[in-house]
C-alpha cells in the first residue's frame, strides 16, 4: 500500500481529506466493507462542491396512470358484458383480472426489461426511471503553493497528483497468463472519502459536515494546472511556485432514502442490510 500527502502538519486548513483507493469489488458486500487498500492520500482540507441532481419521469407504469390509459391500449377493458348476477366483488376482481393481463402483456410488448407489479416498480427499474446516470459528485480543487520543500511543495504535489491519475484508470496485468493479460482488464479502482481532524484523526462529524455522507466512489477526472509565471530555484533547477490539482469524482451506485432507518445508503448498504451482511 502506498502512502501520499501533501502539506500534513503544515496547511493551516481546519482539517484535510483523507481519500482512500481500494481495488474494484463487484459484489455489494465487497463495496460495503473492501478490504484491499492500493493506496491513501492524505490533503489539505479544501472548498467543496458536492450534491445530487435527478430527472423526474410520469412515464413509469404506475397504478393510476394504467388505469386511465387501459381503454386505450385494449378494447378488452370494456366491462358492458357483465352479467346480471354479477356482484360488485366480481366486478371488482374481473377489473383487476383484465387490467393485470393486460398492463402484463404491454409491458412486454413495451418495456421488455421490465418486471414490476401494479403501483410498485421493483428497486433497479426505479433506478432507471427516476434516477437515471445521474449520481452524486464530488468536485476538489486545490492551488498548492509550495511552502515546505519535502512535504508541501510543488515536486511532491506533481507526485501526488500524478498518483490520482494512476488510480483512476482501467486496471490491467492482474492475471497470470499473457494471454488474460492482452483481453482482460479490471474496472478503475474505488475511493472512499474521509475528513479528518488537524491530529489526523477520523472524525465522522467533520466528514458529514463538509462532506455530507457520501458512499464508495469512482474517480472521473483527474486534472493538473502548473503555474509558470512565478518559480523556486532549487540549485541548478527552477520548480513552479504553485500547483493546481482538481479532481471530481462520482458515486459508483445511485442512492436511496431508507424509510425505516432514515437514512441515505446505496444499493450495495440496502442490498447487504437485507441479507444481514
Amino acid at each position: 500500500m502506498q502512502n501520499y500527502s501533501w502539506g500534513y502538519n503544515t496547511s493551516d486548513a481546519p482539517y484535510y481529506l483523507h481519500f482512500t483507493c481500494y481495488e474494484f469489488e463487484r459484489l455489494s458486500k465487497g463495496r460495503v466493507n473492501p478490504s484491499n487498500i492500493l493506496a491513501q492520500f492524505t490533503m489539505p482540507g479544501v472548498k467543496i462542491t458536492r450534491g445530487s441532481a435527478h430527472r423526474y419521469s410520469e412515464d413509469s407504469t404506475m397504478n393510476e396512470n394504467l388505469a386511465q390509459a387501459l381503454g386505450t391500449i385494449d378494447d378488452e377493458f370494456a366491462l358492458s358484458d357483465v352479467a346480471g348476477t354479477d356482484t360488485v366483488g366480481d366486478i371488482v376482481n374481473k377489473s383487476q383480472k383484465l387490467a393485470t393481463n393486460i398492463a402484463a402483456r404491454h409491458q412486454q410488448d413495451n418495456f421488455g426489461h421490465i418486471n414490476s407489479t401494479l403501483g410498485r416498480l421493483e428497486l433497479l427499474t426505479t433506478e432507471a426511471a427516476f434516477l437515471g446516470s445521474t449520481k452524486r459528485r464530488y468536485n476538489f480543487f486545490w492551488n498548492l503553493k509550495s511552502t515546505d520543500f519535502g512535504t508541501a511543495d510543488s515536486e511532491t504535489a506533481a507526485k501526488v497528483g500524478e498518483a490520482f491519475e494512476k488510480y483512476s484508470l482501467p486496471v490491467v496485468g492482474q492475471y497470470a497468463s499473457s494471454l488474460s493479460n492482452a483481453t482482460r482488464m479490471a474496472p478503475p479502482s474505488m475511493w472512499r472519502i474521509e475528513a479528518l481532524d488537524v491530529n489526523g484523526n477520523e472524525d465522522p462529524r467533520l466528514t458529514r459536515v463538509w462532506l455530507g455522507v457520501p458512499k464508495m466512489c469512482v474517480m472521473m477526472q483527474a486534472m493538473h494546472a502548473i503555474d509558470n509565471q512565478s518559480f523556486i530555484a532549487q540549485g541548478n533547477r527552477a520548480l513552479p511556485f504553485s500547483y493546481n490539482i482538481a479532481l471530481n469524482f462520482i458515486e459508483m451506485e445511485n442512492v436511496l432514502y431508507n424509510s425505516q432507518t432514515e437514512q441515505i445508503q446505496s444499493r450495495s448498504e440496502f442490498f447487504t442490510e437485507l441479507g444481514g451482511g
